[in-house]
């Protein structure tokens, strides 16, 4: 797709069309955060489709889910509402079975991303996407904190006292803004880590300090982990972001300073 369609009104496809995914290069924000010269990054984007359609060989419908996992390191990012776009152009297309569905929608994922991307397809019955779960830890968001900013401001962070072997910790109050369309994007963070303490009171006023922040789910991700490891200095640190689910799609950035996997952190929360 030549231009992008977040904010356009858009007319939705008839036909498969693989021309309507829109690449976002990864490079320019994370140049912007100056992550690769400071610390090590590792993670995935897990990305889950609810609307997933298309049809068999007679001519019925068949109905799906489906997750996506992008690693961190590709290339490009894939815009949501282009992959909404993408998505709804299968749905009147014929395929043979869920697995051929899967293959096609990551054979055009690749290309785009320029990177390996894994796709299942899965049943709407039993399956990981059909529970919701409650976020691993403590919830740190009836702690009393005052919130001046609106803006990321990472000298709101501070260490506690002592150290920790593992902590878990997690905030629902997290709020930031399409960087296009202004909208608000919720999500449910979470922050797991071991070495000196983080100060709970103070990462909550952090958290909420980007109210009014602009920018890509997977910027935001990035912009907490860079400013959890520089200010806090942890030994082991994962940051996730559940992001409430919009136009059938929820997203899921996951970083750490440590390789990780899909397997190790695969949850869906109430507002998914």
């Amino acid at each position: 797709m030549a231009k992008n369609p977040l904010g356009e009104q858009s007319t939705y496809p008839d036909h498969y069309d693989a021309e309507l995914l829109y690449a976002i290069p990864r490079l320019a924000s994370r140049s912007l955060l100056d992550i690769d010269r400071k610390i090590q990054l590792h993670g995935f984007d897990l990305w889950r489709a609810y609307e997933l359609s298309w049809l068999e060989a007679g001519g019925k419908p068949k109905a799906a889910m489906a997750e996506l996992v992008f690693d961190a390191r590709a290339e490009n990012l894939v815009e949501s509402k282009s992959l909404k776009l993408y998505l709804n152009s299968l749905n009147n297309e014929v395929f043979t079975s869920a697995e051929q569905v899967g293959k096609r929608i990551a054979d055009d994922l690749e290309k785009v991303t320029c990177s390996r991307v894994r796709v299942s397809v899965l049943p709407l019955g039993d399956s990981a996407l059909a529970r919701i779960q409650v976020p691993p830890g403590k919830c740190i968001d009836e702690l009393e904190v005052p919130v001046t900013t609106c803006q990321p401001d990472a000298g709101l962070l501070q260490r506690g006292t002592g150290r920790t072997e593992h902590s878990a910790l997690y905030s629902n109050l997290f709020r930031s803004n399409c960087p296009v369309t202004g909208q608000p994007d919720w999500a449910t963070v979470t922050v797991r880590y071991s070495g000196p303490a983080i100060d709970e009171k103070a990462l909550l006023a952090y958290l909420c300090s980007f109210r009014r922040h602009a920018g890509y789910h997977e910027e935001c991700a990035e912009l907490i982990y860079r400013d959890l490891m520089l200010h806090c200095e942890p030994e082991m640190l994962v940051v996730g972001m559940n992001f409430n689910r919009r136009g059938g799609l929820d997203i899921n950035p996951f970083r750490s300073n440590r390789p990780i996997s899909p397997a190790q952190l695969n949850y869906r929360f109430v507002r998914q």
